[in-house]
């Protein structure tokens, strides 16, 4: 080894030297070329992707934001029409209502007025029905009370036979046109509006006061309206003077 450096000069060991670090420096370079190439076409193909996503995801926020600004749009126009149907609805809901209530009130009046009508036209002639029955059932009455006397008139029988035949056929008449007859209650409170007192009885009994004795004729209603009042007895309180009068 000392033999080889001994033959060889210093300038031969300088440039050994050089030549050494030259092929060392040179192979080096090249492979720190060839990573830096390498790494720089990553970089900007990695650059290259991420362009394109950026791209692709703001086209497609843009295209929802247009879609969304649509919906909404139509969304607005749907509410606006449901409120407008929903008006249109209630007001003719409400002229529907206004116009059975014109309608209602029409039917009641035209009512009304035909029954006026026909109780003008009818009650002249029912009264005088009415007026024929009451006259029977006295007639009646009487014919009872002298068949009771004297049974065996075969004369008094065939007349009462007749006569109520002949009421019961008025009757009849009266009640098919709507003709209500009323016959009191003996004992019951006497009332105003469907009777009227032919006479009264005096009683103590307080238990007794304004109710009815005796019923002398039936009540006679039409349409809710007194043709011809009940004529009733009824009793009356005896009135005693007060101390110092007569």
């Amino acid at each position: 080894m000392e033999e080889l450096f001994e033959n060889q000069s210093l300038e031969d060991m300088e440039a050994s030297a050089e030549t050494a670090v030259n092929e060392t420096d040179g192979g080096d370079a090249e492979d720190i070329a060839e990573e830096s190439i390498s790494d720089t076409e990553d970089g900007a193909a990695t650059q290259h992707f991420s362009d394109e996503e950026a791209e692709r995801a703001e086209a497609l926020a843009a295209l929802m934001t247009k879609q969304h600004s649509e919906l909404a749009g139509l969304l607005n126009g749907l509410s606006s029409w449901v409120e407008e149907l929903s008006a249109k609805l209630t007001a003719a809901n409400k002229a529907i209502t206004v116009h059975e209530e014109i309608e209602r009130n029409l039917n009641n009046e035209l009512q009304r007025y035909k029954n006026d009508f026909y109780d003008k036209l009818a009650s002249p002639f029912l009264l005088q029905f009415i007026g024929l029955y009451t006259d029977m059932e006295e007639e009646i009455a009487e014919l009872k009370a002298e068949c009771e006397k004297d049974p065996d008139n075969k004369q008094l029988v065939t007349q009462l036979k007749s006569l109520e035949y002949y009421a019961d056929s008025v009757q009849g008449a009266l009640i098919n046109n709507s003709v209500e007859i009323k016959t009191p209650a003996v004992g019951e409170k006497y009332d105003y509006r469907e009777q009227r007192i032919v006479t009264t009885i005096i009683t103590d009994d307080i238990g007794l006061k304004d109710k009815i004795a005796e019923v002398r004729s039936d009540a006679f209603i039409y349409n809710g309206k007194v043709l011809r009042p009940a004529k009733v007895v009824v009793y009356m309180i005896k009135k005693y003077p007060l101390l110092g009068e007569g």
